[in-house]
This record gives C-alpha cells, structure tokens and sequence, in this order.
C-alpha cells in the first residue's frame, strides 16, 4: 500500500490531494503503509446495501496504521477495539483486512 507525506509538516493520507490540509504545501512525497495496524473503532453492517448483501454481516473499521494516519477498511470477521489486524488486499478502492494471526 501507498501513502503521501506532506514535505512541510509531515501529514500523512492514502489519497493525494492538491494541497495539504493542514499546513497548505503543495509538496508531497510518496511512502510505503505498513500492512498491519490496529483496530481503533468499528461497526457491524447487518444490513448491506446491494452490492456487499452477500456479506453481510460484515465489520467496517477505522484501523490505525500510523501514529498519524487511519484508513477505513472492510473486515469480515468479526473484530475488537485495539486488535492487531494485517492487510489483505484492497479491491474496488476498498481496504481488506484480516485478523494477525
């Protein structure tokens, strides 16, 4: 997984944007996400819309990758607030993870 870093103040995101929320630079450098993070909030879909009914019911987590940055992801197991977790694949624009082992 990918990641941009703000060259001024050091924020980071997964999508590149125009300019930096919060210092304004338009300068960024390209980085490399570490695959496994922790799981900062969660919720349980029970009722999907139509393209995941499949797989329902499924988790969606905030998941903290770095001291800096957390990404939304789709879990289908089911998961708790500060557990470790490891990516698995990102599908569709949609971040897949899964319980460490």
């Amino acid at each position: 997984m990918q990641g941009y870093r703000c060259k001024n103040c050091h924020a980071e995101s997964i999508t590149k944007t125009s300019f930096c929320p919060i210092c304004q630079s338009q300068t960024f450098e390209l980085f490399t996400l570490p695959t496994n993070g922790t799981v900062y909030s969660f919720t349980i879909i029970r009722v999907a819309p139509p393209e995941y009914v499949d797989f329902a019911p499924y988790t969606v987590a905030l998941i903290q990758l770095t001291e800096n940055l957390r990404i939304t992801a789709f879990i289908q197991e089911a998961v708790s607030i500060g557990e470790k977790v490891r990516w698995k694949e990102t599908k569709n624009q949609t971040f897949i993870f899964e319980k460490a082992v």
